[in-house]
């Protein structure tokens, strides 16, 4: 790889929009919800289910239903996503906002 090369692709990764919201994790056996924040969220489903299948998740209630349903036993879902400009603006008070304003909507919901 040659340095214009390395330039143009560090370029294109500063000025990347990562899609930012609120993500789900369902129980499907149990109905239980469990919601947090996504910076990114097309990396987001694997960080938690990495923790997950590691037997790591900081949820400790999480962890026991999906050590007890396994993957399948689980859907995961975008339920929210932010709208923005750049990503440079988007403070972590914003995403805590929209996680706030979506637990509100679906109280039966927990947080992550």
């Amino acid at each position: 790889m040659d340095k214009n090369q390395k330039k143009e692709l560090i370029s294109q990764w500063k000025e990347r929009r990562p899609e930012m919201g609120v993500m789900s994790i369902t129980c499907t056996a149990t109905g239980e919800k469990f919601y947090d924040i996504a910076k990114d969220t097309s990396t987001w489903f694997n960080r938690h289910r990495f923790q997950l299948e590691g037997g790591l998740h900081r949820n400790k209630q999480l962890q026991t239903l999906w050590n007890a349903h396994g993957e399948a036993g689980f859907t995961f879902a975008l339920v929210s996503k932010l709208e923005y400009e750049d990503p440079a603006d988007v403070k972590p008070a914003d995403l805590a906002e929209l996680l706030e304003l979506c637990l509100m909507e679906d109280p039966a919901a927990k947080k992550l």
